[in-house]
């Protein structure tokens, strides 16, 4: 019994065979793809022109644009009116250009609310509303005298009381084009009067005027 073992034969596994060694070698170099399939952090991680461009935007410095903030005086009321006015350019404002653009919001925004409800004739902002605008205006103001007319309710709430405007914000988008929103009040309803106004020549002509 003691002949069938041998200890000076190794176990099988120990055995080396260098023909079987380099074919293994080559199998396993085989097993192995010259490219390694992607697992999709390449695609992330690999930036092309347009995003290295934004990149570098967000990494600029944070500007804050240039604003300028005043006060209005209401003729009504005896109220101070705060506006805030916004330059898209980062220019410097002119002070007296902030008031005039804040003023001219303000005025036309009530101009145009009280043609609209038949308390002032459009003739008053003829030379500054655009002819396209006037005429929406115009078409506008009909229909709502005539539902005032006929709803007693509707003329006490909307036809009669004064307008008091308690704040102005201002954007000017270009040097030539100026973006308005009035806050303000008839009573206890409140609104809110968008105006867009374009330089033409000296002039600040309106283009738009809507409300609500």
């Amino acid at each position: 019994m003691d002949d069938l073992f041998n200890d000076d034969v190794p176990p099988p596994d120990s055995q080396s065979n260098p023909e079987q060694e380099a074919d293994n070698d080559e199998v396993s170099h085989d097993d192995v793809p010259d490219k390694i399939p992607s697992s999709g952090l390449d695609t992330i991680l690999d930036f092309n022109e347009e995003d290295n461009r934004l990149l570098e935007q967000l990494k600029r410095e944070k500007r804050s644009l240039s604003s300028y903030d005043g006060f209005l005086e209401s003729e009504l009321s005896h109220k101070r009116i705060p506006y805030h006015i916004i330059r898209i350019d980062n220019t410097p404002w002119d002070v007296g250009q902030a008031h005039y653009l804040a003023l001219l919001g303000a005025r036309l925004s009530c101009d145009v609310i009280d043609i609209f409800r038949g308390r002032r004739k459009p003739a008053h902002v003829e030379r500054i509303l655009t002819e396209d605008c006037m005429r929406r205006l115009k078409t506008a103001s009909g229909l709502l005298i005539n539902h005032m007319k006929e709803d007693i309710r509707l003329h006490a709430r909307f036809g009669l009381l004064p307008i008091n405007v308690f704040m102005v914000s201002g954007w000017l988008v270009s040097p030539t084009k100026f973006e308005c929103t009035a806050l303000l009040n008839i009573g206890e309803l409140r609104l809110s009067c968008n105006t867009t106004f374009v330089l033409k020549g000296s002039v600040w002509k309106c283009t738009v005027a809507d409300f609500g």
